[in-house]
């Protein structure tokens, strides 16, 4: 997993491109060229993407997802950013997406508005049963969400703050992890190694595994 997967400095990959995403309107003349890890989320289903393309009208993504154009979709960005639109075209595993009213590009790339505060990785919604390790003894506990970075999970009784533990989530290898926070019968773990992208949308894509308890 490179940095750049991980988005990096958006900023430092500004540039300008005369050729805009079909659909989109022909006098937005201005892309910004980024390759920033998102979310897209539709009506039933959410899926990690990367964002290439991006104006104040509208991105191009990459994702696995089967989109039909027309589609209201969601995109939510690393640093915790939420554009809502529609897919106007495909070229899997390409579309173009034109947002329902025009953003500003720099104030959308801020990561927490500013503050200084580290980005948060996209999420993917979850209900399978994972492998809990902590102090020699494992149990099963349901995975909430994943991301590149950590995951959450509904769990009882949570280690303390930054105790190590090692979590098997089916259909990937097992993390070693340390947890970050704990309330209300969830807790958050930062995985020691990230994963990659390509892993990470792999594992989306069998629903089997990922939504488990609902068979």
């Amino acid at each position: 997993m490179t940095g750049v997967d991980m988005a990096g400095d958006a900023n430092a990959m500004t540039a300008r491109s005369a050729s805009l995403p079909q659909g989109l309107p022909a006098r937005e003349a201005r892309l910004t060229t980024i390759l920033l890890v998102g979310r897209l989320v539709t009506d039933d289903r959410d899926w990690v993407c990367r964002v290439r393309n991006l104006s104040s009208g509208g991105l191009m993504a990459e994702c696995d997802a089967a989109l039909a154009v027309g589609t209201p979709v969601r995109i939510e960005l690393r640093n915790l950013a939420v554009v809502s639109g529609e897919i106007v075209w495909t070229r899997p595993p390409r579309a173009g997406v034109r947002f329902d009213a025009p953003v500003d590009v720099t104030e959308l790339l801020r990561t927490g508005g500013g503050q200084a505060r580290r980005p948060r990785a996209p999420r993917l919604t979850a209900t399978c049963s994972v492998l809990f390790w902590y102090q020699g003894q494992t149990s099963a506990q349901t995975l909430v969400d994943l991301s590149q970075t950590g995951c959450r999970l509904a769990i009882a009784h949570p280690p303390p703050v930054d105790w190590p533990v090692r979590i098997t989530i089916p259909g990937l290898p097992p993390r070693h992890a340390t947890l970050r926070w704990a309330h209300d019968g969830e807790a958050g773990f930062a995985f020691r190694e990230i994963l990659s992208f390509s892993e990470l949308s792999t594992w989306q894509a069998d629903l089997a595994t990922r939504f488990g308890e609902r068979g």
